[in-house]
């Protein structure tokens, strides 16, 4: 039962708190906040950490299809998803701007199978009549010295998950498909502010392959009409985590501009035109979102596939470790429930999908998976990245669902491997962090499926 009188104690005690450190007038901005963070975690809230419940599945609404081939190549695994789905055709029209979602923060196992990008691209470009064009883009968090937002694993050699004859990187697209003068370009997306964790190694001690956080160009002003990152206050995702104060996280969402076509692709809004410094509509072009994620094990949401893989496109600047005036008092998205609910990171990436925009083809690239061995092992290694952690599980899965994505990789490929993290993936487990993290998101979501019987498998 509620305690009616519960919300009008803590906002008796946040007004107390409140006017306490306001009083110190003579003590430091960073005291003030070390004082605030310290209230805050001696009256957290035992339910912020304390796992949801999972919320009755609609067998309607729910009922969703998966398309999973196994053991072929990568282009092979491709073409038969996309076959079992129903075809390209029945996601992609003519004159689409198609953009594809790649994920390229890490390489090896961490990074998607290059391969596989390929062959996507090459079946939205074969098929009948298709006179648009394929723009892929990732936000890396990380930018090169020459400003490029292209870093990472589009320029770092891969050990694994190339598998294409003489390619190297992830950017050994842009090449291929520039020299048949194909309508293919890639964008790589750049944070509106500075991190804190600018000069961290993240496995590249030198930074050769890119330097964390943005470009301090701050979030696009209304009516400005410059490519960047939208942050929208009013929408912010916030929850209560303790009696004093809240996690917050505002909505952010990019706007880039193919380098082909200079068609302006506003995710959230759709597809413009620049016109005497204006943006104009176009109403008659459609924009087609296809997400291609890798299937790793993650220690903050137990794998890291479809849900997660919206970390790739939100501003990561706009908040918490972000140095940009407006982040101040604001979580980034990694960080929305830490310490320790750090799951929680669901809501923000669910209320993207539901205030954003969702793919319309998800394809989880399970080449290579990440996942900690038995035996000896360096919590310095990260599992995407080492030859002892990568797993060849030649699989794919693709559906519209990454609730349903995201189960079944776990009980498939996790669940029957002989990694020892079983506290991060085992879905028969209600603490495990997957689970939690899930249950979170459909929670937010509004939608998804974590019933085996409610997924057909194809």
């Amino acid at each position: 039962m509620v305690d009616p009188t519960q919300g009008a104690r803590r906002n008796w005690m946040k007004a107390a708190f409140a006017a306490v450190i306001a009083g110190l007038g003579s003590a430091s901005y960073l005291f003030r906040r070390s004082l605030w963070a310290r209230l805050s975690l001696w009256t957290r809230l035992a339910e912020f950490n304390a796992s949801p419940p999972l919320l009755p599945h609609d067998p309607v609404k729910d009922r969703c299809r998966l398309a999973v081939s196994h053991g072929g190549s990568p282009a092979a695994n491709v073409d038969a998803v996309l076959d079992k789905l129903g075809g390209i055709g029945r996601y992609v029209g003519e004159e689409d701007i198609v953009i594809v979602k790649v994920s390229a923060q890490w390489w090896n196992q961490g990074m998607t199978n290059v391969a596989a990008v390929k062959r996507l691209v090459e079946q939205v470009l074969e098929r009948p009549g298709f006179k648009g064009e394929v723009v892929l883009f990732e936000n890396t968090h990380f930018r090169l010295a020459n400003g490029s937002g292209l870093s990472r694993a589009w320029t770092r050699p891969s050990e694994r998950n190339v598998d294409v004859p003489g390619w190297h990187c992830m950017g050994d697209l842009l090449p291929h498909f520039s020299g048949r003068n194909a309508p293919v370009s890639a964008v790589g997306l750049i944070d509106a502010g500075p991190s804190a964790l600018a000069d961290s190694g993240w496995h590249d001690a030198g930074h050769a392959f890119g330097v964390y956080g943005g470009d301090n160009r701050g979030p696009i002003a209304a009516g400005e009409d410059r490519d960047g990152y939208h942050w929208d206050f009013a929408e912010t995702f916030s929850l209560m985590r303790s009696l004093v104060d809240e996690a917050r996280t505002p909505l952010t969402w990019p706007r880039f501009t193919s380098p082909r076509s200079g068609i302006v692709i506003d995710l959230r809004d759709g597809l413009f035109r620049r016109d005497g410094g204006k943006l104009v509509a176009l109403a008659d072009r459609k924009l087609t979102f296809i997400n291609m994620t890798t299937v790793n094990e993650h220690g903050a949401t137990g794998i890291t596939a479809a849900c997660k893989s919206a970390m790739g496109i939100v501003d990561m600047s706009a908040g918490q470790l972000g140095t940009h005036p407006l982040a101040r008092g604001y979580q980034s998205v990694h960080y929305f429930g830490v310490p320790g609910a750090i799951w929680r990171m669901a809501g923000p990436l669910a209320h993207f999908a539901a205030k954003v925009r969702t793919p319309d083809l998800i394809l989880s690239v399970a080449e290579w998976i990440g996942v900690t061995p038995a035996g000896p092992w360096d919590n310095e290694k990260d599992v995407r990245l080492d030859a002892a952690s990568a797993i060849k599980a030649n699989t794919m899965v693709a559906g519209s669902d990454p609730v349903a994505i995201d189960t079944w990789c776990a009980r498939h490929l996790f669940m029957t491997s002989e990694g020892i993290r079983k506290d991060l993936w085992n879905l028969d487990d209600p603490g495990a962090r997957l689970v939690r993290f899930l249950r979170y998101y459909r929670q937010i979501w509004g939608r998804g499926t974590m019933d085996p019987a409610l997924m057909e498998v194809v």
